[in-house]
């Protein structure tokens, strides 16, 4: 295991509200990045609160599914829909004050299903994302074996 690690990337603007971001370093394509249109950005294009989301609605992905595998959980499929709560303060400041996770997760046998709930709330806990933030994280998951919805 590693102590730390710098993960480098680099942002080129591109317009008044646009950019586009990319790690040369890492070899990762690049992404278009804008304001979203709530503050004056042209849409269609991921925003940084787009991403605040998205990295901790993939964190908890990645860590569930290293943890189930540790676990001997076999996870047939995975997807999440996520909401951040983007919430102007007293001091007429914004944050995104809570995200709530979806996670739905697809298993194999039914007598693992708590076993899964188990994971994903382990996942939640030790995410090093979720555990970075001071947003609120809320997860609302469900599980399926085969095609019928348990939990």
């Amino acid at each position: 295991m590693i102590d730390s690690h710098d993960y480098q990337i680099h942002l080129t603007g591109t317009g008044a509200k646009t950019g586009a971001l990319d790690s040369a370093e890492d070899h990762i394509p690049t992404l278009e990045v804008a304001s979203p249109p709530e503050f004056g950005g042209p849409g269609q294009t991921w925003s940084p609160e787009h991403l605040f989301v998205a990295s901790i609605s993939s964190c908890l992905m990645t860590t569930f599914r290293v943890i189930a595998e540790i676990a001997g959980l076999e996870i047939l499929g995975y997807d999440d829909d996520s909401t951040g709560r983007l919430q102007r303060g007293d001091d007429r400041l914004y944050r995104i004050e809570s995200v709530t996770l979806r996670p739905h997760v697809l298993i194999k046998d039914e007598h693992e299903v708590d076993k899964a709930i188990r994971l994903l709330e382990k996942a939640k806990t030790v995410c090093l994302i979720s555990r970075s933030v001071s947003s609120v994280i809320d997860m609302e998951p469900t599980i399926a074996v085969a095609d019928q919805v348990i939990v």
